[in-house]
């Protein structure tokens, strides 16, 4: 038999990660009333069923303290998402995008995990978390792994900008607002387990990874015309930040598991904000394409406002305060490696340059595209509220972390 018995309970970490999957939840709720009613096709899928199971299923997973209730809530996270993803099955490259994520899924995120699960629980004998004793370096490895491809960490972060454009916005929110957050928040637990201590070719493989994520990003945001694909490697480059707090952490700096829990609530309200932004454009324009968009801000100044409070806000412009956060990796970073907070400062310089220029291209350019429908309050108002949480998201972090 196994010896496990299934808790649920929220320490000062686990609290803030479910606190962003609650609100962005919610959000998601708010701003699909209107949004699922451009889908013209006969529906497949049950959206708001398979929506609240996916959002239940990222509730709980900070909430669980075994990992065989661990691995059967992330699988049935899973598979939630890959449902909403192939929601606009009509389109050939929906299904593509939904077929690379669920196979990447499971040949590198469930299958390294399951494995390293069975590992643990047959040298410890239970499933409830604990230290990690035998076979560490194997089982770090094969979490981590898992815990990496989920997060879209570079080079496996392949699905990514295909799949989060392809599902509808709000789930493109909550997918890459909180549920690539939960591979941070799976990485803190195991390396927890082991006391920040792995051997040296693990830190610094996290340390290239996270690097190579933060320059894939750079590399690819001139390029990108569809403006879900541009905020989808947005993620792609904040995962690399979270990692490289990570790798502070595991180079000796103190008070890791802190900031990289503010840094993923700042984040993942600013990135839920954008992502609902972009359903704003779809539903008020009828398009993903920024080119077809030129000129926005002289066709509907209020979802032009809201994608340039949203791009302010995932880029840290003060006062949204994932300015503080991203200042806090910088800070770490010096404690650990300077060169390696030179390099954050500079990328997050060019990053922001290369926002401004197309904020400056596509919202405040020369044209005016037609506007098909008048933008939704619901969807106006699940932004703006994310984007109040968004200037508040330090003293909600700083309240939880006092009382908890």
């Amino acid at each position: 038999m196994f010896d496990t018995t299934l808790t649920f309970s929220l320490d000062r970490i686990s609290v803030l990660f479910a606190l962003n999957v609650a609100i962005l939840g919610i959000a998601a709720l708010i701003g699909s009333v209107r949004y699922v009613k451009i889908y013209t096709f006969r529906l497949k899928i049950p959206y708001y069923p398979t929506l609240i199971t996916f959002i239940v299923a990222m509730f709980l997973i900070p909430a669980v303290h075994d990992w065989l209730s661990f691995l059967f809530l992330w699988e049935i996270m899973t598979l939630a998402s890959y449902f909403l993803i192939i929601y606009d099955w009509p389109e050939e490259n929906v299904k593509r995008a939904g077929w690379k994520y669920f196979a990447t899924m499971h040949l590198f995120d469930t299958s390294p995990l399951m494995l390293a699960v069975t590992i643990y629980y047959a040298s410890a004998g239970t499933f409830d978390f604990g230290p990690i004793q035998a076979y560490k370096t194997a089982v770090v490895a094969l979490f981590l792994l898992g815990f990496a491809t989920k997060a879209g960490l570079f080079p496996l972060h392949f699905w990514l900008p295909d799949a989060h454009p392809a599902a509808p916005s709000p789930v493109s929110a909550l997918m890459s607002g909180a549920m690539v957050e939960l591979g941070v928040y799976g990485s803190i637990r195991v390396l927890e387990a082991v006391n920040w201590s792995v051997p040296a070719w693990i830190t610094w493989l996290i340390g290239a990874m996270a690097v190579l994520s933060m320059l894939a990003a750079i590399l690819s945001y001139p390029h990108q015309n569809d403006v879900k694909r541009l905020f989808a490697w947005s993620t792609i480059d904040n995962i690399g930040w979270m990692y490289l707090f990570i790798l502070a952490g595991l180079l000796g700096v103190t008070g890791v598991e802190k900031g990289v829990s503010y840094y993923v609530l700042a984040h993942g309200l600013a990135k839920g904000a954008a992502f609902l932004t972009t359903g704003a454009l779809i539903y008020v324009f009828g398009t993903k394409d920024l080119e077809k968009m030129k000129g926005m801000i002289n066709a509907d100044q209020t979802t032009a406002g809201l994608l340039i409070a949203s791009i302010f806000a995932l880029e840290g412009v003060p006062p949204f305060n994932l300015f503080l956060n991203k200042l806090n990796v910088i800070k770490a970073l010096f404690q650990a490696n300077e060169w390696l907070a030179l390099f954050t400062a500079v990328e997050w310089v060019i990053a922001f340059i290369i926002f401004l220029r197309i904020i400056h291209a596509y919202v405040i350019s020369n044209g005016k595209p037609e506007v098909r429908r008048k933008l939704p309050v619901s969807i106006a108002f699940a932004v703006v509220i994310l984007l109040i949480l968004s200037l508040a998201s330090q003293l909600i972090s700083n309240y939880v972390w006092a009382r908890w």
